[in-house]
């Protein structure tokens, strides 16, 4: 063999033992960089009193439920849900289907009166919801608000948030509350998890271009 083949060689084995080095260590390591991925979508504001704390739609059981929880212990005089998207199969048998009207019925479940609750009917997306909140406390002349969404979108939701709300004096504190069908510690051990990590990820890289 010749010196330069030799050489060659030599090159392709130590990038060869790198790259099995590297695929090695991800595999040995996997678990923690999976619980960073998953962490690194969940980010929360501190808990403070607010004006009205707004539950956003798209999971009515596990955020209608925190969002109750926030007024009844008196984080709030009253909470807001949003969401716009009916369900046709309830719609048909007469109930109140949009993701607003869902999640009223999961707060007065547990507990919340409905003179402590309304409907904001408007959000088809994190975007036209964080509009239409900013509207709606604005209306009300509020000083600080608690928006509640699922854990693994607190990240999105916060961004989206305090860009609409910048330079309108209000203070957005996101809230996170745990999914009813996935955890962020072992989020890959589930169908849900996964597709809920992968959609986060390719909403945040699209916010981050399209808002």
């Amino acid at each position: 063999m010749s010196l330069f083949r030799t050489i060659l060689f030599n090159r392709w084995s130590i990038r060869l033992l790198v790259v099995l080095g590297l695929l090695g260590g991800i595999w040995l390591f996997r678990q923690p960089l999976l619980r960073a991925a998953g962490g690194f979508l969940v980010k929360e504001d501190p808990l403070a009193h607010a004006d009205v704390v707004y539950v956003l739609g798209g999971a009515p059981i596990e955020r209608a439920e925190a969002g109750a929880r926030l007024v009844l212990a008196g984080y709030a005089p009253e909470a807001v849900f949003t969401g716009e998207p009916p369900n046709e199969l309830l719609q048909s048998f007469g109930i109140d289907s949009a993701e607003a009207g869902l999640g009223m019925h999961v707060a007065q479940l547990h507990g919340l009166p409905l003179e402590r609750m309304r409907a904001l009917r408007v959000g088809t997306s994190t975007a036209e919801e964080a509009v239409a909140v900013r509207t709606d406390a604005e209306r009300l002349g509020a000083d600080t608000i608690l928006v509640v969404t699922t854990d693994f979108h607190t990240r999105r939701v916060s961004r989206v948030f305090h860009k609409v709300f910048r330079g309108s004096g209000t203070i957005v504190l996101v809230r996170a509350t745990p999914s009813h069908h996935y955890s962020a510690a072992r989020w890959w051990e589930t169908e849900e998890g996964m597709i809920m990590v992968n959609n986060e990820y390719t909403k945040l890289m699209y916010y981050a271009f399209k808002h």
